[in-house]
């Protein structure tokens, strides 16, 4: 066999058997890996084979971002960013600037502010809103994504009243008398979801290629695209950059549990597609955001009932479908479970996405059922502060559990969370993963969350996620070695080099 190209004298992790164990030589051909080792992989060079002499240059597999709102986060491209927003009044100046790049009937959205980060240090009010968004339709998306405020044109446009009564799984805030003051929390802002102007499939293309040249900058291959709601049109996105030959990433499409009844109808199942598009789970939520979690002690909001759970599951189940749950509180986590081992679920690696507050016996649940954890590492940082503030208080290993997962032989799946974490950059996460004094794992642990543990979610352990021979050759490579012993290292601010997805080049230079 002669390579295709050929990276030499190298600081090369396969993140496989070797660990981060440093081999200096790797062969591609045909877009796998077929040669990982010293150099004897030398003796694969032919008189096309290109050579890069790397001099010391590091290489790990690409990242593998288990669950980011891809289509989203671009679509909010296009919105007010409030991002880093200090006031009200700010918000509001940029909502302001921003309806000047609006055509006439455009609805208004603003997203990226954090009510935490206002010196009010609460939700504006649709009244405020309405001040420079008149009778132009508005809304502004909390980070987080479990809360909304509408101003008054859209809620009228959703019929929305004293008498509306709170959706199930949702409230709307209210004032005093009773009127809607804008505030739209967890299911509650699917009522003016609804009534919005959908966005085109040009937008939405438009919208995953902002994304994916953020993910790919990351040295991100691979993407879980999770949804909010169920929008076919965001399949057909992936599918025409695919086809046009613009998809720079591999993408595990998550289909809403309202797609469940037409995926099953029409066959589809859990990994249909190709090497870059492919059907993935069945999206849905159980519990709310921060404070909104179902916990065992009580409260907490139940965007999907437990009975509900155990159908969706169960019908899930018998047409070869993975059910993905947006789980954080212990209580969610359980239901999860339990609607798991009702359904006989353990082959399709049920999966549980953010697992947040896990105690020792659900972490051995989730093992014996099969189950995946997905989980946003950065979520260790904050443990200690959201144990009091978000939670109610409760032994610190509970939260963000990576080291217990593991050992209970769970897999563990790093993930973004984009547009939750603006910047989708691993190796902040990384970073907090392996230092937190309470749940702490290793660093090859942390690398494989972010790789092959990515892969296992999605069926495709045995094709990639790590650089052994025959796998798909998707990977980066970075300036000097961040893995060395150099103490001044930022991980923060680390960028590969170079990306290449199945041994072709998609971002950089190399």
């Amino acid at each position: 066999m002669v390579a295709d190209l050929i990276l030499a004298r190298g600081r090369i992790r396969t993140l496989g058997r070797t660990g981060l164990s440093p081999l200096s030589h790797l062969a591609i051909a045909g877009g796998k890996v077929v040669a990982c080792g010293g150099r004897e992989v030398m003796r694969l060079r032919g008189p096309r084979t290109r050579v890069v002499d790397l001099e010391g240059s590091a290489v790990l597999p690409g990242f593998n971002d288990a669950h980011a709102h891809v289509v989203y986060y671009g679509l909010t491209r296009f919105a007010a960013d409030l991002s880093g927003v200090r006031g009200i009044d700010e918000i509001l100046d940029r909502l302001k600037e921003h309806a000047r790049t609006l055509k006439p009937g455009d609805w208004e959205h603003g997203m990226g502010y954090r009510t935490d980060e206002l010196t009010e240090r609460r939700q504006p009010h649709r009244t405020e809103l309405d001040r420079v968004t008149g009778e132009r339709p508005a809304f502004i998306d909390e980070r987080g994504g479990h809360a909304r405020v509408a101003n008054s044109a859209a809620l009228a446009a959703a019929g929305i009243t004293t008498e509306t009564p709170n959706p199930k799984g949702g409230r709307i805030g209210r004032d005093l008398n009773r009127s809607a003051n804008g505030l739209l929390l967890e299911s509650a802002m699917r009522l003016v979801a609804d009534v919005q102007p959908l966005p085109g499939l040009e937008r939405r293309v438009e919208g995953v290629l902002k994304a994916q040249e953020l993910l790919v900058s990351r040295g991100i291959t691979s993407v879980g695209a999770a949804v909010n709601r169920g929008f076919a049109d965001d399949l057909r996105a992936y599918e025409t950059l695919a086809y046009d030959g613009r998809l720079r990433m591999r993408v595990n499409e998550f289909l809403s549990w309202e797609l469940l009844e037409a995926a099953s109808g029409l066959g589809v199942r859990t990994g249909f597609g190709g090497s870059m598009v492919r059907a993935g789970p069945i999206k849905v939520f159980v519990d709310g955001g921060a404070e909104r979690v179902a916990v065992r002690s009580g409260g907490g909001v139940w965007r999907t009932t437990r009975e509900e759970l155990r159908h969706l599951v169960a019908r899930a189940t018998a047409a070869g479908l993975q059910v993905a749950a947006h789980a954080i509180g212990d209580a969610a986590i359980e239901a999860m479970c339990d609607a798991v081992e009702a359904a006989g679920g353990r082959h399709l690696r049920h999966r549980v996405e953010h697992c947040t507050i896990c105690p020792p016996d659900l972490q051995a649940r989730l093992a014996q059922l099969g189950m995946v954890a997905v989980m946003q590492p950065v979520a260790a940082r904050f443990g200690r502060v959201a144990s009091t503030i978000f939670f109610p208080v409760r032994d610190r290993t509970h939260l963000a559990p990576h080291r217990g997962l593991m050992r209970a032989g769970v897999p563990v799946a790093f993930s973004s969370d984009l547009p939750v974490l603006l910047d989708p950059n691993p190796w902040p996460g990384i970073r907090v993963a392996v230092d937190d004094q309470v749940n702490g794992i290793s660093l090859l642990g942390a690398l494989r969350a972010y790789t092959s543990a990515g892969a296992y979610a999605t069926f495709e352990e045995d094709v990639k996620g790590t650089l052994e021979p025959g796998m798909l050759a998707d990977l980066q490579v970075y300036r000097g070695d961040p893995l060395g012993e150099d103490p001044n290292v930022n991980w923060e601010e680390l960028r590969p080099r170079a990306v290449l997805l199945g041994g072709a080049r998609v971002s950089g230079s190399l």
